[in-house]
């Protein structure tokens, strides 16, 4: 099961909305969608996709755009650091 913790259904504690904590890449891609809600909800209205990527070891936060950057961008959410980054351009024909 997705949505548990290593000691579910063992020591009989809720387990009510707890986040898997043997699945980081999962934790992470939930906190992506928090940040482009949060984005979002402070005007940013073009295309945005947020992404865990680990870089040297470290998990991060990539926030990928397609027409201009947010202009509001926290450097860290959730403890994780946060990168933007411009979307490549689609390979011409």
């Amino acid at each position: 099961m997705i949505l548990n913790s290593r000691t579910s259904h063992v020591d009989g504690s809720s387990e009510g909305g707890r986040i898997n904590t043997e699945s980081q890449v999962i934790t992470l891609a939930l906190y992506g969608v928090a940040l482009m809600d949060a984005v979002r909800a402070r005007g940013h209205k073009g295309k945005l996709r947020v992404e865990p990527r680990q870089k040297d070891g470290e998990w991060l936060l990539v926030a990928t755009y397609a027409d201009e950057k947010p202009k509001w961008l926290p450097e860290r959410w959730h403890g994780r650091k946060v990168v933007a980054e411009k979307e490549a351009p689609p390979p011409s024909a």
